[in-house]
């Protein structure tokens, strides 16, 4: 009877165990409780992989959120990279005033200096140390125009010559005197086309072989 007894007892203390220990929570009460410290609305029916997917979603804004470090650090490295040093950009700079000067530009020039009133054209040089020398032939009232580089109009622009005109002075007797004038008049035309330089070309090609140029 006693041991009928002791078995009784034996069998309440296990249950009295098995009552208060602690339960594992399950995955998706584990992704419940996430979903609840994350705010996000979810059915009380809800699935495991439907849960996981709003959670997933709802992580995506803090993923995104982060990828403007990530392009803004690789902009300040291309920004260090394509630094150059004080004697390069001198270098550049010069090379670039170099190219601006030496574009081909099409102009047609008049020439309102009396004293070369019977020129045809004339050979107009100009330079600097740091851009070297420039000469070229421009022939004077050329109806097709001319191409010359940018520096040599630059410097037929600013050319100027003295011309003398008589007036009366204060006591009504003649009077020469000098005035500075723009010595080119220069136009500035539109670039050739390319079909137009072609059939310009041709025709020079023509001219220097014909048989009265020879002569």
């Amino acid at each position: 009877m006693s041991d009928e007894l002791d078995n009784v007892d034996n069998v309440e203390d296990v249950t009295e165990q098995e009552e208060v220990s602690p339960e594992i929570p399950s995955e998706l009460d584990t992704l419940k409780a996430r979903a609840d410290k994350m705010g996000i609305d979810y059915h009380h029916k809800i699935g495991v992989e439907k849960l996981k997917a709003k959670i997933e979603k709802a992580l995506e804004p803090e993923q995104e959120a982060e990828e403007p470090e990530v392009v803004l650090n690789v902009s300040k490295k291309v920004t260090k990279v394509e630094a150059i040093s004080p004697e390069q950009e001198r270098r550049l700079k010069r090379a670039n005033r170099k190219r601006e000067a030496n574009k081909l530009v099409r102009i047609r020039a008049s020439c309102m200096n009396p004293a070369k009133r019977e020129w045809e054209g004339e050979i107009i040089s100009v330079g600097s140390s740091k851009l070297g020398t420039f000469k070229k032939y421009v022939p004077f009232d050329n109806e097709e125009g001319w191409h010359v580089p940018q520096i040599i109009l630059w410097a037929m622009q600013e050319r100027r010559c003295s011309v003398f005109k008589t007036t009366r002075g204060a006591r009504g007797n003649k009077v020469r005197k000098a005035y500075q004038v723009r010595e080119f008049n220069v136009e500035i035309m539109d670039p050739l086309t390319p079909k137009e330089m072609a059939a310009l070309a041709t025709e020079q090609r023509a001219r220097n072989s014909s048989p009265q140029d020879e002569r």
